[in-house]
This record gives C-alpha cells, structure tokens and sequence, in this order.
C-alpha cells in the first residue's frame, strides 16, 4: 500500500538521526536583518510603518503588482496571494473540480498535490518517460484525455527529476488543451531554479486557461514567509479560488507580504547568491559520483536546487538511504517517496539536495559510510534491517 505523503513520513521518521540534511530542495535562506538590508526605501518605510491588521484577502495590490511583472500581459488584478503554493494549487482544485469531473497529472509529483486532485474527481496518471530523460509524452496525454477531462496538473520545471518543458512542448500541449477546452495547470516553484535558456516560459502569460504557480519558497530561498501566488488571465476563476481559500485562511500575514515584496525586488541579488552555491555543490556532487561508478550512475544535475544521480548498489535506493541516514546521519531521498498509485515511478533514484549550503561534510559522511560498508550490509537479512520503517 503506497503511503498517502511517503516523503513527509520518511522525513518525519529519520528526523531525531539526521546531522546532514540533503532532502531539501530550496535555496539557502537568509536572515531578517539581511533581507531587510536589501530593502529599497519604500520597502522599508512600509516596514517601519506596519500595522497588524488583517490584511487585504487576495494579497496586498503593491505584492500582486509586482508578481505579475514576472507574466508578460498581466497585471496585479490577474494573481491571487496564498499562504504557500499548496493552499494555492488545493484551492484551484477545488474550485475547478467535481465528482463528474475527471483530470490529468504528470508524475511523479509532490504528493500533497496529487491528494488535492484526486479526492475530488477520477484522475489518470501519466508518467515522465525515463528512459527519454523524463521527457514528457504528448501521446499519452492526448490518450488520456476523456470528453469530461477538465483540468492537466503538470510540475515543470519537475520535482524530482529537474525535467523541463521547452517552449516547443508547451506549445503543443497549450493546443492540445486549447483543442479540449482543457485548464493547464503548472506547479512552477523551481522555475527560478531551472536553467533559463532550458525552461519554457510561465503557463499563466501563455494561455488563456493557464493557471501559473509559484512562492518565494524555493528559488529565493524564503519558506518560513508563506508567501506563494496563482497567477492566470481568467479573474473569474481567481474570485473563485479566493472564495474557496476564504474558508480556509483570511489573509497572509502583514510582514510576510512586506518581505517577500523586498526579495521579489532583490531577486536578481538573491539569486546570483543562490546560483553561485548550487554550482559550487553541483560540482562537488559530480566529483563524488565519478569516485564511486560502482553505486552511483554519473548524473548531470539540471536544476541548480536539487539532482536525481541513480543508485546501482544492489540493496536498491530505498534500502541505502534508510542505512545512511540510520548509520551516517544524512538525509537523501529515494524516488520511491513519489510512488503513485496513478502510474509506474522508477524507485532506483536519490534525489540530493544542492541548495542550503555547502555539502562537502554531508559528501564525506556518505563516502565514510560507503568505505565502511561490507557485502554482508549490502546484502543484509531480516536481521540487519534498519530500525526507521520503509514508508
């Protein structure tokens, strides 16, 4: 049985063993006092002079005019403000999906967001393809298709596997949804992670009935704002989604919604900062794998806050990163915490996270742990299993 938020679990679970954590996947954070000294003079004169009222429902009108800068022909009218990405995308679903309704997800993906579609109408699941470097399939999109498909939930650039989609894809799966009357969905969170020459651009500026979704959690390094956004072309659907959020939240938090303005307008700085960590560990990472061709397939990261190099022990990627956490304190996630009971997702892949800071500590408590090992460990009976349960 496939665990409903296996990753969450597993986390959860080797949480007290943990000294290096490589399971996250956004970029270094930085401090309120370092973010404030980014802060433009009206930023800050907004600071200083906040009050701590409830704030506007769909976020503050400065906030949504400068997240719509970041979609050609829409303006702040067109975003809606939510606390993080995932109330955003579970909203939307809810707005947009019933019993009769039927959609489309491209996995693997985050599991919460599958939850939020599947619980409300019958879903078919369409898999990256593995073997083509998790391309995309437009095929199997269009077969999946039925005459009550209402909505495609896609995660581009991906997580875990870093695929992109070009602008060629996007363009012929915007007509394929354009043909169908269909909504496209895009979980855009790592886009300022992903290479820009390889990414296509947002959903939301491209297609009338795209719906674009973002937070300044991942590339800018800022979860503990919960500060994310939709942005779209339909105002109608958006007026929606707020009534639906209505009922769960009221508003972001006053200061959040002043901060992430701050690093939407220091952007540029924050990640150039960003870029220059990830290269440096992306490089180390590469290093490591080619000393170790025996465990590890060589991997090209292709996005700078995470990589997915494949396991080859024979213990097989879930089994090693239950033993390294429990004997090595470090934290790396199998791709079997994407398992989906909507289609097949590899499980031979760790997904490292590049971003936080500098993993050379994390590398060497791996390279001991991989140095100490013995066949009988990488073989090990019922005896010998790890004391933090499989998800």
């Amino acid at each position: 049985m496939i665990d409903r938020f296996a990753l969450g679990s597993f986390i959860a679970r080797a949480a007290p063993r943990i000294r290096h954590d490589l399971s996250a996947s956004e970029s270094a954070s930085i401090g309120l006092a370092d973010l404030l000294a980014l802060a433009e003079p009206e930023d800050m004169a907004r600071w200083q002079g906040l009050g701590l009222g409830y704030a506007a429902p769909n976020g503050a009108p400065w906030l949504r005019e400068t997240i719509a800068t970041g979609y050609p022909g829409l303006a702040g009218d067109n975003v809606l403000c939510c606390a993080g990405a995932q109330e955003g995308l579970t909203c939307l679903a809810q707005a947009l999906l019933g019993p009769g309704d039927h959609a489309i997800i491209v996995v693997p993906i985050y599991q919460p967001s599958e939850i939020a579609v599947t619980r409300l109408c019958r879903t078919t699941g369409v898999a990256l393809r593995e073997y083509d470097g998790w391309q995309l399939d437009l095929d199997e999109i269009a077969a999946a298709i039925r005459p009550e498909t209402r909505m495609i939930l896609t995660n581009f650039p991906n997580s875990p596997t870093g695929a992109t989609l070009d602008a060629g894809a996007l363009s012929a799966l915007i007509a394929l949804c354009r043909r169908h009357g269909i909504w496209l969905v895009n979980d855009e969170v790592y886009r300022l992670t992903a290479d820009p020459a390889c990414a296509a651009p947002p959903i939301a500026g491209t297609y009338e009935r795209g719906v674009s979704i973002n937070a300044v959690s991942k590339g800018l390094g800022l979860p503990g704002l919960r500060v994310g956004w939709l942005a779209c072309r339909d105002r109608a659907l958006l007026a929606e989604v707020l009534r639906v959020k209505s009922t769960a939240s009221s508003c972001l938090a006053g200061p959040s919604e002043v901060l992430a303005r701050i690093a939407l307008d220091a952007a540029p700085r924050l990640l150039a900062r960003n870029e220059i960590i990830a290269r440096a560990n992306q490089a180390r990472l590469l290093d490591f794998l080619a000393r170790h061709p025996d465990r590890f397939a060589p991997a090209d990261p292709i996005n700078a806050a995470f990589a997915l190099p494949r396991y080859l022990g024979p213990e097989g990627a879930q089994a090693f990163a239950l033993r390294l956490v429990e004997k090595a304190g470090v934290l790396v996630l199998p791709s079997s915490l994407w398992a989906t009971p909507l289609a097949e997702v590899s499980p031979d892949y760790l997904r490292v996270g590049l971003g936080r800071g500098d993993i050379t500590n994390a590398l060497a408590a791996i390279e001991a742990h991989l140095d100490s090992a013995t066949p009988r460990r990488h073989q090990r009976g019922a005896q010998d299993s790890p004391r933090i349960a499989a998800p």
